[in-house]
C-alpha cells in the first residue's frame, strides 16, 4: 500500500533558534524589532503604514478560469529610520553623500561583538567613559573588538510598548566615551535605545563622533540582555540596499556556539 506523506505545519517564528552553519551548531538570537503601524517612532520621523494592496480575490479578476487560488500583495510606507535600523554615515555627515546606506560593505555585516550592561544609568543623562570601562570590567572584557561591534544595553527596551516613555527615557554616550570606543577600532555601535545620544543633549555627541570617524551605528536593537555571553559571539547586521538613503531597517542576529566563550 502506498503511503501518503503528511505535510508538516510550517514552524512559527521564534526569536531564538539553533542552526547548523558551516559545520557548527550555533544558537541564533534575533535582535530586531518588528515593523508595524503600532510601533513607537522617533519624534518627527514618518510612522509605518501597511495596507492590503491586492487581495487574493481581487487578483483572480485578472486570472479567469484557473485552479490557482490567487495572490495577495501589501503596500508599505515608512521612514528609513523606523524600528531597528542602521544609520548611514551620511545621516550625520552631510559632507559624505557617498556614504549612504546602499554603500555599506558586506564585510561589515558580519563582525565579532561584545556587549555591556549600563541599565543603571539614569534616563536623559550621559553614559561616561568611566561607566563604559566599569561595564567592561563587570562583563569580564579586557578590550573592545577592533573591526567589530560594541553593544550596550540601557534597559529602555523594557518600555517598548509604552510609546512616549520608550522614545524619551534613556541615556546616551557622551563625547569622551564615544571617541574612546571609536579609538578602539569599533566599526558599529549598537544600542537598545532610539538613539545613541542622550535625548536631553541636543549637541548629539555620539552622532558627532561617528560623523568624524566615519563609523555607523545601529539603534532600537532588541534582546541585547538575552545574549548569554558578553564576548565570544558574532552579529549579523543586514541593511536593505536603499539607494541614496540615510539609514535602513535591518535584521540583526547574534550567533554563538553553545558553551563557547
Amino acid at each position: 500500500m502506498k503511503t501518503v506523506a503528511t505535510r508538516a505545519e510550517p514552524r512559527r517564528y521564534t526569536d531564538l533558534a539553533e542552526i547548523n552553519f558551516f559545520g557548527k551548531r550555533l544558537k541564533v538570537l534575533d535582535l530586531s524589532r518588528e515593523l508595524s503601524p503600532e510601533i513607537p517612532v522617533y519624534p518627527g520621523h514618518m510612522k509605518v503604514a501597511i495596507w492590503t494592496h491586492m487581495t487574493h480575490q481581487e487578483s483572480l479578476l485578472r486570472l479567469p478560469d484557473t485552479p490557482f487560488r490567487g495572490y495577495t500583495v501589501n503596500g508599505i510606507s515608512l521612514c528609513d529610520h523606523d524600528s531597528t535600523h542602521l544609520d548611514a554615515v551620511y545621516h550625520y555627515n552631510p559632507d559624505r553623500p557617498d556614504l549612504t546606506i546602499d554603500t555599506f560593505p558586506i564585510e561589515k555585516c558580519f563582525t565579532e561583538a561584545v556587549w555591556i550592561d549600563v541599565s543603571d544609568v539614569q534616563p536623559r543623562t550621559h553614559i561616561t567613559l568611566e561607566r563604559v570601562r566599569r561595564g567592561m570590567d563587570e562583563a569580564g572584557l579586557e578590550r573592545l573588538p577592533e573591526g567589530g561591534a560594541f553593544l550596550y544595553y540601557t534597559g529602555v527596551s523594557t518600555l517598548w510598548s509604552e510609546g512616549t516613555a520608550f522614545l524619551t527615557q534613556y541615556p546616551g554616550l557622551d563625547a569622551e566615551a564615544s571617541r574612546w570606543i571609536l579609538d578602539q577600532g569599533v566599526i558599529n555601535i549598537l544600542t537598545d535605545a532610539p538613539s545613541t545620544d542622550n535625548p536631553a543633549d541636543l549637541s548629539y555627541p555620539n552622532h558627532t563622533a561617528c560623523a568624524e570617524y566615519l563609523v555607523n551605528h545601529t539603534e532600537i536593537v532588541a534582546n541585547i540582555d538575552r545574549i548569554p555571553v558578553h564576548q565570544g559571539f558574532s552579529i549579523m547586521v543586514i541593511p536593505l540596499r536603499l539607494m541614496r538613503c540615510s539609514a535602513s531597517p535591518v535584521r540583526v542576529f547574534a550567533l554563538w556556539e553553545e558553551g563557547g566563550q
